[in-house]
């Protein structure tokens, strides 16, 4: 997938090939105002991602077949009949393998990729992005790669998240807000950047504060923006009190704002927590998706009127 950012923007071939449809009806699409495309100085459609996935949302349809990935890459063959076959372990390896390429190019175009085809974000976060980094992990403690392939590979998967977030297709504004940061010291935020990606999916207003925050700077935002949540990430073991002390002190916060507040990540549950002190923790995107699709609350401008 090396040098072939075009295919973040599709043609009317592909896009024929992905419905399983003609191209004269794919011009007819994009004539009729239904498929919202560009054209070319030379007449050729061209179409964004955003478009196609709004465009198949609004009429219900499934993709029924793949686009092509380009021939120089030897992986092409198995990511098509992943998609095809829902094969998430299969994905996950493809994923592990972008990853740990030279070329985080490479990442972004298969996630990209894989959103073309309507997998859901959740689900490439939970079964693809997350099962991915724990394997690239494990294969650190095995000795099969350095720290600076696991260090690689975060940045690598962080720069493709962000590039990812500014292609997704974004829901009506429903009023609310998060704040979203990772308490203390810990380091690692692709889980909090995956939420980030749901929430505004969602159409949530989220300010992103991401690691090392320490606690006076989540309070002050929450003071400052009044959010619906606070989503904190913990992967860490909370060996250290402060890490404790500083949830406490955040949701003491959080609740005299009136926000919920919101826990994730692998030592989220092992926290000293006293009843009521947090309203859910998370153990995955489809969770959280969950979670936000049944609050009980307002925005906070709709209190205030």
């Amino acid at each position: 997938m090396t040098g072939t950012p075009q295919k973040t923007i599709l043609s009317t071939a592909d896009i024929a090939r992905l419905f399983n449809v003609t191209e004269t009806t794919v011009k007819r699409w994009a004539d009729e105002g239904m498929l919202k495309c560009q054209k070319t100085p030379g007449g050729h459609r061209k179409f964004e991602i955003r478009s196609i996935v709004e465009f198949a949302e609004k009429n219900n349809f499934e993709p029924a077949g793949v686009l092509d990935i380009p021939a120089d890459d030897g992986t092409a063959q198995r990511i098509q009949l992943a998609i095809l076959n829902r094969d998430f372990p299969e994905l996950v390896s493809a994923f592990v393998s972008k990853a740990l390429t030279l070329d985080g190019t490479d990442l972004f175009l298969l996630l990209s990729y894989l959103y073309q085809h309507r997998l859901q974000l959740w689900e490439m976060f939970d079964e693809i992005v997350c099962p991915g980094m724990v394997e690239v992990g494990e294969r650190w403690v095995r000795g099969e790669t350095s720290v600076c392939h696991e260090h690689r590979a975060s940045y690598a998967t962080l720069t493709a998240l962000a590039k990812l977030q500014a292609q997704i297709l974004i829901k009506p504004g429903t009023g609310h807000s998060a704040v979203l940061a990772c308490v203390g010291d810990e380091l690692h935020e692709i889980g909090l950047r995956c939420a980030s990606c749901v929430l505004e999916s969602e159409g949530w207003n989220v300010t992103y504060l991401g690691a090392r925050i320490p606690a006076v700077a989540v309070t002050t935002a929450i003071n400052d923006l009044k959010p619906t949540m606070v989503g904190l990430s913990i992967t860490k073991a909370p060996y250290e009190d402060h890490v404790e002390e500083s949830v406490h002190t955040i949701a003491a916060a959080a609740h005299e704002a009136h926000a919920l507040v919101f826990l994730g990540g692998r030592s989220a549950a092992s926290l000293g927590l006293c009843d009521g002190e947090v309203d859910h923790i998370l153990t995955s995107c489809h969770e959280l998706l969950h979670a936000v699709d049944h609050l009980n609350v307002k925005p906070v401008h709709a209190k205030e009127q």
